[in-house]
């Protein structure tokens, strides 16, 4: 391995806080998979989530199934894409990395072949639990055949090595004779195989840490008049094609993240309003009107630079725009010059405006109360995580990719808005069973039980920190791997057996007192351990009574098992 990799490799190993003690070769495939499928989804994900290497893994190191833009860990999020998108758009990114400094035939024959007995539903290998979750994952999919919306998936092998790919006629024949069985049998739009020697892994890497920025050709625009806490402004005229850019990234998926401030994710291409966006653009004869019928973008920004008409911005949100955005995307194809949109383009010098523009451009479509002090609580949120303590701080992030590139920040203290409601509504809200959801229809779910003004931030952070801990100690293996799926109602347990049943009101005084006993706890390394380690009890309590002894991760995802950890739970207590 050449010494920058190696560097590169040791940063990453310190970023995401692994273990010091694992395996060279595992470390390897975490790196491999963190570069590749970050190229992929430009959203943050768990390394857990991807890596399926160990025994039985078919040659298999990573695999990430993205459905509509969202990286998919269980089948329940296939059927709410279902729902929510009436469609399915997807890609299987299958990886394997080797260390070794060459392309050995015999190493790749094995990956292409074990991909092929992956997909291949004739197939009866002994898979290991995180390939038969993939699995099941996969079927689902192919029985939802008919939601297909342009084209059958998507596949893409990755090989990765250290050494050099110099484009070998005869390997690459090899590899396209294999690559043609994957194809045979016809489930597939594309079968792509890509090999990634180390100066791509390199760059792979290198881009995957780097904050969102992008340029674009601003020909029409009006810079206005000097705004109190706004470093500058401008309202125009962008080409459609131009505003693309700034929405997808370099392979053309389009940048989800960019759309966390938005108030209301993409509301489906059957919703009224979408349709008659999309019939004006597939009508080519009223392209020059769509900039009179829409009611624009908005984008607010920590970086802009106008050189002429070319506009850089870096670090930026899209707060008003997402349907119009969502449907020019998925009808990109019809997109001609003279498809044009409003837009308005705002440096911010602090955020205490952005909420503001936020209300007010969002005035003219249907937007709760709730939902516009949802926003407000997520500034406070952010501030309160930033005043903690340094050895027990997380950061949380409201914008995509907000903390990328910023020295001596660990991966995993890092918090998106996903994550925070997952643990928020699992710790709380006896949603841990749905705490794996596409995040609209957990969204739904909770609305009106979360990111409310009247709420006390503590139960937010603890909620993570928990989390937080728990993660520390399966990476520590202080706690059995076997526990992973359970990690979400592993919180809920542990916030009863610390604090109590009776949990008071979210908005009491006493919910404050309520989670300060668990961020005790928490503290503690030793009281941690051995409060995480009698909340596993009660799933071994469940498990044996009720499945059999069988750890399966489905069965986290029921009702059923949420019930029967309550049960159990009053039982003990």
């Amino acid at each position: 391995m050449d010494r920058i990799t190696e560097a590169l490799l040791k940063t990453f190993k310190d970023e995401q806080s692994l273990e010091q003690n694992i395996d060279e070769s595992v470390l390897f495939e975490h790196f491999a998979n963190y570069c590749i499928v970050s190229k992929e989804y430009n959203d943050s994900f768990s390394l857990d989530d991807i890596h399926v290497g160990g025994g039985q893994d078919q040659s298999i190191d990573g695999i990430a199934i993205i459905a509509n833009g969202n990286l998919i860990s269980s089948y329940q999020e296939i059927e709410d894409l279902s729902q929510s998108n009436k469609y399915l758009d997807v890609s299987f990114i299958l990886i394997q990395s080797k260390r070794s400094g060459n392309f050995d035939f015999g190493d790749i024959a094995k990956f292409l072949l074990g991909s092929k007995d992956f997909f291949d539903s004739r197939n009866n290998r002994l898979n290991n639990n995180k390939i038969e979750n993939k699995t099941e994952i996969k079927e689902y999919i192919y029985n939802k055949c008919a939601l297909f919306k342009n084209t059958n998936p998507i596949c893409k092998l990755y090989y990765v090595t250290t050494g050099k790919w110099v484009e070998d006629p005869t390997l690459n024949n090899k590899i396209k004779s294999l690559k043609e069985t994957i194809e045979d049998l016809n489930i597939f739009s594309v079968v792509d195989f890509i090999a990634i020697d180390a100066k791509a892994l390199q760059t792979l890497y290198r881009s995957a840490n780097n904050k969102i920025a992008k340029q674009i050709n601003f020909e029409k625009y009006l810079p206005l008049p000097q705004i109190k806490n706004v470093g500058e402004a401008y309202i125009g005229i962008l080409s459609a094609k131009e505003y693309l850019k700034l929405i997808t990234d370099d392979l053309g998926n389009i940048i989800k993240g960019l759309f966390y401030d938005n108030i209301r994710d993409f509301q489906g291409d059957d919703n009224d309003v979408n349709e008659e966006i999309a019939e004006t653009v597939k009508s080519n004869n009223e392209h020059d009107a769509f900039v009179l019928y829409n009611n624009g973008i908005t984008i607010v920004t920590e970086t802009c630079n106008l050189s002429g008409t070319i506009m850089t911005i870096e670090d930026y949100q899209i707060v008003n725009g997402c349907q119009t955005s969502y449907v020019l995307y998925h009808n990109r194809d019809l997109i001609t010059d003279s498809l044009c949109i409003p837009i308005k383009i705002i440096r911010l010098k602090n955020s205490e405006i952005k909420n503001h523009i936020i209300k007010s451009n969002n005035r003219q479509t249907p937007v709760s109360i709730e939902q516009l002090k949802a926003i407000e609580f997520q500034k406070q949120l952010e501030e309160y995580y930033k005043a903690l303590p340094e050895d027990r701080r997380l950061y949380y992030e409201r914008r995509s990719k907000q903390y990328h590139g910023e020295n001596g920040i660990e991966k995993i203290r890092i918090v998106d808005v996903t994550l925070q409601m997952r643990c928020f509504a699992s710790m709380f809200l006896e949603q841990a069973h749905n705490a794996g959801r596409y995040r609209t229809n957990l969204l739904k779910e909770i609305q009106s039980k979360i990111f409310q003004s009247s709420h006390h931030p503590i139960g937010y952070y603890v909620s993570c920190y928990g989390l937080f801990q728990l993660n520390s100690l399966f990476r520590k293996n202080k706690i059995d791997s076997k526990y992973k799926p359970f990690k979400y109602h592993l919180l809920n347990i542990f916030r009863i057996q610390v604090s109590g049943f009776n949990k008071p009101d979210l908005t009491a005084n006493q919910f404050v007192k309520y989670c300060e006993k668990m961020e005790k706890n928490l503290t503690n390394e030793e009281s941690c351990v051995e409060a995480f380690i009698k909340s596993t009890d009660i799933i071994d309590q469940v498990i044996n009574d009720k499945y059999e002894g069988e750890y399966d991760r489905a069965i986290a995802k029921t009702v059923s098992f949420s019930n029967a950890i309550k049960d159990q739970l009053r039982q003990n207590n």
